[in-house]
């Protein structure tokens, strides 16, 4: 008998997980989340007073016009920009190649023109962001056994961003930038190897070009190989 389960998620921020979390999800089940932003429209703000430049975000327009109650010479340039939704792994293993879960953009469950990533296994993206204010997941589990299934955070953030990826333990990064075009760069700490992309960009479709990378301990794979000869 085919299982469902789901529900409708809302921002600015949370976590959910599959059924039955961290004990094996429900076999021969479909389940769908959609998660929608809060606060779709966040009012940027640039004040110019007296040659002085400030950026300031503010949350509606009440609190915009409260900048106009001092009478000196104010110019305020608003701008609105839609927030997108990011989500992370805390936990993610499923039966691979049997179960998976579809993560796309938008409201249209199963609109395959607006799939983002399709998972299985324990392999995952370091974060996923939607294109637009909304996203949805649909897990799909087969009649056989399967795993613990996942763990999910989920937060707003603002339009054309890939959302900060971290910084490697035991790494460095150069760049503190995450919207579309930006360019992170990665380097380990003395007696440590860099695995993976030492540069990883933010791409247009929100998506960083890969995952940060890992450092591993140079010294620590001599001992280990030492101490099994």
């Amino acid at each position: 008998m085919l299982k469902t389960c789901g529900s409708n998620l809302q921002g600015p921020s949370g976590t959910f997980t599959s059924q039955n979390f961290p004990i094996q999800y429900e076999s021969n089940s479909q389940c769908v989340w959609i998660i929608t932003a809060s606060n779709l429209n966040k009012v940027r703000a640039k004040i110019i007073e007296q040659k002085k430049l400030e950026q300031e975000e503010v949350n509606n327009l009440k609190e915009f016009q409260k900048s106009l109650l001092l009478g000196n010479c104010i110019f305020i340039m608003p701008h609105f920009c839609r927030q997108v939704i990011q989500i992370n792994f805390e936990e993610f293993d499923l039966e691979l190649g049997y179960d998976t879960l579809t993560i796309g953009d938008g409201g249209e469950v199963g609109d395959p023109k607006t799939i983002l990533q399709v998972l299985t296994g324990s392999f995952v993206p370091d974060l996923i962001v939607s294109m637009t204010h909304q996203m949805w997941l649909h897990l799909q589990s087969d009649e056989s056994v399967g795993s613990i299934g996942f763990k999910i955070n989920y937060k707003e953030i603002d339009k054309e961003s890939c959302g900060d990826p971290g910084t490697p333990l035991y790494g460095m990064r150069e760049g503190d930038g995450f919207s579309n075009g930006d360019v992170l760069r990665f380097e380990c700490q003395f007696g440590f190897e860099l695995i993976g992309e030492k540069t990883i960009s933010c791409q247009n479709n929100n998506q960083w070009s890969a995952n940060i990378p890992i450092c591993i301990c140079e010294y620590c794979q001599c001992y280990c190989s030492l101490q099994t000869d």
